[in-house]
């Protein structure tokens, strides 16, 4: 079983599907079948993001200049054909944003979100255009759909009628090496020597995305909160800057509560433990999420969180954070006061933790496997050209 696996949407590693990405790869090298070899089709200047870790897994590095949107997709659909054709039985796609309609091999495709056909200017004109009119096509060309949730696979079968017998649910895993609570004063005493950050705060861990990740309500509703309970309680939004960057800090910038807000940019990877293990809260009012890894990295940490009650969010959250209408900032307000009031407990840690175990990557690595295997045994005859003998496509 011969895989090429696109990896070029990583942005330097600093969203959600390039967490997904590097986990996957990571853990489907664990424990790998005999018969699978893997390649990972990415920009050069990303290698570094994806260690190799089994001989039967290569990084194959292409020009920078590849990653540039509009040639990327021009690439997967003029070059990537003829080059699967040649090499791979199968390809994985874990964006649908470079979805080929030119295929010569099964094509096994992750849908992360369909925020794009709900969510009004989520990106430019050109972009809306194209996630709006031309990917659900794509989608319904794949041969197998991956949905990282329940809410996702109902927005795939709502928006693109795709069979839902070739759709299946695989949710994404938390990296438990890596999350896992950090006593208190350990993270707080690393986070003051690091960051600066030497007060009590809250957090929000996204992207900077104005209207999507719904920052200004947020700080909205911190300013209420602060407006009731002066303190030294501070809000933490830790994030690489995104579309609507601008609106997010000048609402902070004007804030009652300005003082007492914290912007961070990036924050590194492996400081994150640290960063939901030392926090009073982690917020997350999102307004559109396919999966929400923050809500679960959280956990993993012990923290006590609130979330959005849209989308995905209240699916993945369960019955251990607390969820609140995130359209409406006296809501947002409410829930802070009440999760502040309440004390959090070892108890309340070690369920959180033990919750956000239950998102296994070993698990999500098999069941992808599982999909290859399915999309290979259920491909079209005459759909992909000539066969070997072995029937795979030549």
């Amino acid at each position: 079983m011969r895989v090429g696996f696109s990896a070029f949407v990583m942005q330097g590693g600093r969203t959600g599907v390039a967490s997904y990405i590097r986990t996957l790869l990571k853990w489907l090298q664990a424990a790998p079948p005999a018969d699978l070899s893997l390649d990972v089709l990415l920009p050069r200047r990303e290698t570094s993001l994806v260690p190799i870790t089994h001989p039967a897994f290569t990084l194959r590095p292409y020009p920078d200049a590849l990653a540039q949107p509009v040639v990327n997709i021009a690439w997967h659909n003029l070059i990537l054909p003829a080059l699967a054709r040649r090499r791979y039985d199968l390809v994985h796609i874990p964006t649908y944003r470079r979805l080929p309609l030119i295929k010569s091999v099964p094509v096994v495709a992750t849908v992360h979100d369909l925020a794009t056909l709900s969510v009004a200017g989520k990106y430019d004109a050109a972009r809306m255009f194209y996630n709006r009119r031309i990917v659900p096509g794509l989608i319904r060309r794949a041969d197998r759909v991956i949905a990282v949730s329940r809410y996702t696979r109902d927005d795939i079968r709502r928006f693109t009628n795709y069979p839902e017998d070739r759709l299946s649910v695989i949710y994404s895993g938390i990296d438990q090496s890596l999350y896992r609570p950090i006593p208190k004063a350990e993270a707080r005493a690393a986070l003051a020597a690091r960051h600066g950050l030497n007060q009590p705060y809250i957090v929000f861990v996204s992207r900077l995305e104005h209207p999507a990740k719904n920052h200004v309500r947020l700080i909205a509703a911190f300013a209420r909160y602060k407006a009731a309970h002066p303190g030294p309680l501070q809000l933490v939004l830790s994030g690489t800057d995104w579309n609507g960057a601008e609106v997010i800090r000048a609402a902070a910038a004007a804030s009652p509560a300005a003082a007492d807000i914290r912007i961070t940019g990036f924050f590194p990877l492996e400081d994150l433990p640290a960063l939901y293990s030392a926090c009073e809260l982690m917020a997350y009012p999102s307004l559109f999420e396919g999966f929400g890894f923050p809500i679960l990295e959280a956990m993993a940490c012990g923290a006590p969180v609130i979330c959005s009650n849209t989308t995905s969010m209240q699916e993945i959250a369960g019955a251990v954070a607390p969820t609140f209408d995130p359209a409406a900032v006296p809501a947002i307000t409410a829930a802070l006061e009440t999760a502040l009031a309440r004390p959090w407990s070892a108890d309340d840690a070690q369920r959180a933790v033990a919750y956000a175990r239950t998102f296994d990557w070993a698990q999500t690595a098999r069941q992808v496997l599982a999909v290859y295997r399915a999309a290979l045994s259920s491909r079209r005859d005459g759909g992909y050209g000539r066969r070997r003998p072995g029937g795979f496509p030549k």
